[in-house]
């Protein structure tokens, strides 16, 4: 396999991306929103929710605005938090969703002076089975945290606090009822019409195809802008994570029995929760789409089964092609981790070679 070459410039501009990363990584926007974390308490016991306040606030003399997905505004639907137990990672649990572009109206804004706050329980997201000391950080980035039509640098904006810190006690994680449990390469449906249990069924036929086709771009070891437009540079690292992920994706389409909840009204593609295998939650935007293509049904299928964790354990560090493509230049080893990009790498619209 040979590598791509990329002109200079492209590198140049990578490794400058990188760097503006890591000067703002630790430290508030300088003419932007900040956010702030506070605890009530420094020890909680097993049978106490672990309660933490966040409040996003705007010391400038402008409005500001801030892409409300990133905030717990009306509640927690992304890993939020960077929380480390003794030092080590801490498994967000909660949802990962697949999402329409951003538009104007998902935006928090915050006039000068203006401040939000809000009361996140991390044990509802987050692993709190063992006891130990926690370190917890507010951390998001994306392209277009602070303007629908993103930054003009394409690296990612970040929005990051300074740690708190307390011991808790370990507790039994909250479990939902479990759904139906399809036979293996079957389908089982929760509130789930028969038109659209006949849309579905057919959004896995296609989903089938398309990790099939890729599986098969990845086992000849080919690389070509198809690959590197949605992973970014080569390495036989990366490479090969995409491969094993596809690997297993193609797997669970051909081999699980997958359960479909039909009761979202979110105005979303679809939600599914990494360590509840196979059950994923079809939302509002998911009918309106097309049967393949961009953004499409099997598509959608694509990008929530890489979410669970014992398929991929994909993230979603970028949404939309454009952004995917941004996270692909300036951050490779994201992008490989990163749930659109799979998709769009399977879908492959408009065609790549």
């Amino acid at each position: 396999m040979k590598q791509s070459k990329y002109p200079m410039k492209s590198l140049l501009f990578a490794l400058l991306a990188a760097l503006l990363i890591t000067s703002v990584a630790g430290a508030a926007p300088k003419d932007g929103a900040i956010v702030s974390l506070s605890v009530a308490q420094g020890a909680f016991d097993s049978s106490q929710d672990v309660f933490v306040s966040v409040t996003v606030s705007n010391p400038t003399n402008h409005t500001v605005k801030v892409l409300k997905w990133f905030t717990p505004a009306d509640g927690v639907e992304e890993a939020l938090f960077d929380v480390k137990r003794n030092g080590e990672p801490v498994a967000y649990t909660g949802a990962h969703y697949k999402r329409p572009e951003a538009t104007g109206k998902d935006y928090i804004s915050l006039k000068a002076g203006e401040s939000i706050t809000s009361t996140v329980n991390l044990s509802d997201y987050y692993d709190f089975s063992q006891s130990g000391t926690y370190d917890v950080n507010y951390a998001v980035a994306a392209f277009n945290l602070f303007d629908e039509k993103a930054n003009a640098f394409k690296y990612r904006d970040i929005l990051v606090s300074e740690k708190v810190s307390f011991t808790a006690e370990g507790r039994a994680g909250k479990r939902p009822t479990p759904p139906p449990t399809p036979l293996p390469g079957g389908n089982a449906y929760v509130a789930c019409s028969v038109d659209q249990q006949t849309l579905i069924a057919q959004a896995r036929l296609d989903a089938t195809n398309y990790s099939v086709n890729a599986k098969s771009y990845l086992d000849s070891n080919t690389l070509s802008s198809r690959y590197t437009t949605w992973f970014g540079a080569f390495t036989s690292t990366r490479y090969n994570t995409v491969k094993t992920h596809f690997n297993a994706i193609t797997n669970a389409f051909q081999t699980a029995g997958i359960t479909y909840d039909c009761g979202c009204r979110q105005n979303y593609y679809a939600y599914v929760y990494p360590d509840q295998p196979y059950e994923i939650h079809l939302c509002k935007v998911f009918w309106q789409a097309p049967a393949i293509g961009t953004d499409s049904k099997a598509g959608t299928l694509i990008h929530e089964m890489s979410h669970f964790n014992v398929v991929a354990g994909t993230d979603d560090w970028a949404y939309g092609q454009t952004n995917a493509k941004n996270l692909a230049i300036t951050d490779p080893n994201k992008a490989v981790e990163n749930a659109d990009s799979h998709e769009y790498f399977s879908e492959n619209t408009p065609a790549l070679p």
